[in-house]
């Protein structure tokens, strides 16, 4: 079975650059600037008025340096700037204080995930997992994460997960199919392509390059 690259799950992100081609498989970005793992994201703001917010945030934070709030904005505003280590440092100060919080586990993961970090985005979306290994979001971006460490053996199971909460999950069939397809199982790989491709006729071009040549 011939073989594809490279996956974006967000705009900037790619498999290792031995992959020619890319894919771009509908995946939305996780949430950033909501207080709950399960809310819609909110609309984004312009880049000005994120650096607006990162300059309020600064001057909140020399006064109350725990301010909780003022820390989750400039965070916020930082990974949507894509100054993603500058968010890594922000979640991790929330961290320090709350090591078990799984949101700001989830969004330092993202921050991780989106600044091409993922062996700590991999390790924040497990210990989420550990207190609730059904949640779909960590379970997504953390086989995400192991693809693009070419383990993807490893994402086999957490796509897997998805697929036995939600069966009709093209996202999650397409991922597990390529990832079937790089662990050398071919047949596994091309019942779950053309499933996802019956369900997101973009899989389709996933499954006409992964198709066995006759």
């Amino acid at each position: 079975m011939k073989h594809v690259s490279a996956f974006l799950l967000f705009s900037a992100l790619a498999l290792p650059a031995a992959h020619a081609q890319s894919l771009v498989p509908a995946v939305a970005a996780a949430p950033v600037a909501t207080t709950s793992m399960a809310a819609a994201p909110a609309k984004r703001l312009s880049n000005s008025e994120y650096k607006a917010q990162i300059k309020a945030a600064d001057a909140t934070l020399k006064t109350k340096p725990k301010d909780v709030d003022a820390r989750l904005s400039r965070a916020t505003a930082h990974l949507e700037l894509k100054d993603y280590e500058e968010a890594v440092a922000d979640y991790t100060a929330l961290l320090r204080t709350q090591p078990t919080n799984q949101e700001w586990l989830y969004l330092r993961g993202t921050a991780y995930l989106r600044g091409e970090m993922f062996q700590q985005a991999n390790n924040d979306f497990t210990k989420i997992l550990k207190a609730d290994p059904k949640h779909k979001p960590s379970l997504l971006y953390r086989g995400v994460a192991r693809m693009k460490m070419q383990n993807f053996k490893g994402a086999i199971p957490d796509f897997g997960a998805i697929i036995e909460q939600e069966p009709e999950n093209a996202d999650a069939l397409e991922y597990r199919g390529v990832c079937y397809s790089y662990s050398g199982q071919d047949a596994l790989a091309v019942q779950d392509l053309e499933k996802a491709a019956a369900l997101n006729p973009e899989a389709a071009k996933t499954l006409k390059r992964y198709r066995p040549s006759k």
